[in-house]
């Protein structure tokens, strides 16, 4: 018997992320090893469990009060932020879904000896609920929503911003000041609310977790260089010019 298949390969294996012959591999190797069949059954579990507990639907009271704050103050604005649900308790959210983050200037490999894990997960419409891969675009339906989860590992802070097909940056977390620091414990976080990404085209999400607070303003101006440096190509977008470690994914909305 060869040596256990590690919960990480798992999971990419759950949501797709493993070549076709990775993914038959470990399929064969699952089949065979008692032990990491169990582990996958209690990933699918996990994610049933979630799903239950963490419903999107939740969210649906404060979309219209939202939408009214947004409306007077930014009357352009082309994405909606929703109020958090005090249902997210820390023995829920231990069963998300997580990736490994990217590292400043390391490209798209994902980063050696990280412990910080992020996830975005995508809910609110008329599908279930799913995890989104940093490797392809997501494609959104009408309503849906996202949320933001973390495990910061040795990292104190974390910022959230997006950047839409004309260049316009938005702060998701916080809206201002310096990012925010993490909640402690080693269990995955989720900043507070979720976003619905209004208007067409696409829409990059950047999560950046870091050592030192990052001033908002910062991290914005970083955003709009990059997409400058890729003609607004934001498929292409670099990891910013800010310090930490950053997860990045393209949406597109419908």
């Amino acid at each position: 018997m060869s040596a256990h298949e590690s919960e990480w390969t798992l999971r990419r294996l759950r949501v797709g992320e493993l070549t076709a012959s990775d993914a038959a591999r470990v399929r064969a190797h699952v089949a065979e090893c008692p032990a990491c069949g169990a582990t996958l059954r209690a990933l699918e579990e996990e994610q049933a469990g979630f799903e239950a507990a963490l419903s999107f639907d939740d969210f649906e009271a404060g979309v219209r009060r939202a939408e009214r704050r947004q409306r007077a103050a930014r009357p352009a604005a082309a994405r909606r932020w929703l109020p958090p649900v005090v249902a997210l308790a820390a023995s829920v959210l231990v069963v998300a879904l997580v990736r490994p983050m990217l590292s400043q200037g390391s490209g798209w490999d994902r980063s050696k000896g990280s412990d910080a894990l992020v996830e975005l997960r995508v809910g609110g419409g008329p599908g279930p609920q799913r995890e989104a891969r940093v490797d392809v675009p997501e494609a959104l339906d009408h309503g849906e929503r996202v949320m933001l989860g973390y495990r910061a590992g040795t990292h104190r802070f974390v910022a959230a911003v997006s950047v839409d097909a004309i260049g316009e940056v938005t702060p998701l977390h916080p809206e201002a000041g310096q990012s925010a620091p993490v909640e402690p414990g080693d269990a995955m976080h989720w900043l507070p609310g979720s976003w619905e990404f209004t208007g067409s085209g696409a829409e990059r999400v950047v999560v950046v977790l870091s050592d030192e607070p990052l001033a908002v303003d910062t991290l914005v101006e970083a955003a709009r260089r990059a997409f400058m440096s890729v003609n607004g190509d934001l498929e292409r977008l670099p990891t910013l010019a800010v310090p930490g470690e950053q997860t990045h994914w393209v949406l597109l909305k419908p």
